[in-house]
């Protein structure tokens, strides 16, 4: 067995400890992206557009902090694989619930892509049906085609 001195046994806990804290707060981060496609969900439905353009800002805002997270979990990752070959099953855990909120998040965000598309065909037919006729008919295009003329002058 291979022993290790204090130092690096300090080194390894708190390797791990900032690990399993960054993947909590990268789920935090998860949940709070499936409550505001919720939202946006709810805002596609009712036609409330300046609502659904505050939330897309939101939205913008914490996948960029999703992103982040993630430049900094994998490395840790990395080093967590490194110095800890048996794996602990809490980290486990956590990578799973993570992966399964990564497929929540993108299947509700598909739906809410599907609901916009489709709000905005019903906003595009809707428009095509107002548009004005750009021709005026003439009053004069009821008379009928002129069969005489009049040489006399």
């Amino acid at each position: 067995m291979v022993e290790i001195d204090e130092r690096e046994l300090e080194e390894r806990v708190n390797i791990l400890k900032r690990f399993r804290q960054m993947l909590i707060e990268q789920k935090k981060r998860f949940v709070s992206y499936l409550e505001l496609l919720d939202r946006e969900e709810d805002a596609i439905l009712k036609g409330e557009m300046d609502k659904l353009e505050k939330q897309v800002e939101i939205e913008k805002g914490i996948v960029d902090e999703i992103t982040d997270f993630q430049r900094v979990i994998e490395p840790l990752d990395k080093i967590y694989a490194k110095i800890s070959p048996e794996n602990d099953d809490s980290i486990t855990k956590l990578k799973f619930s993570l992966s399964r909120m990564k497929e929540k998040v993108l299947k509700r965000n598909k739906r809410n892509r599907m609901l916009l598309e489709e709000k905005m065909g019903e906003l595009r037919q809707e428009i095509k049906s107002l548009r004005i006729n750009k021709e005026a008919p003439s009053p004069f295009a009821s008379i009928g085609v002129p069969t005489l003329i009049d040489i006399t002058t």
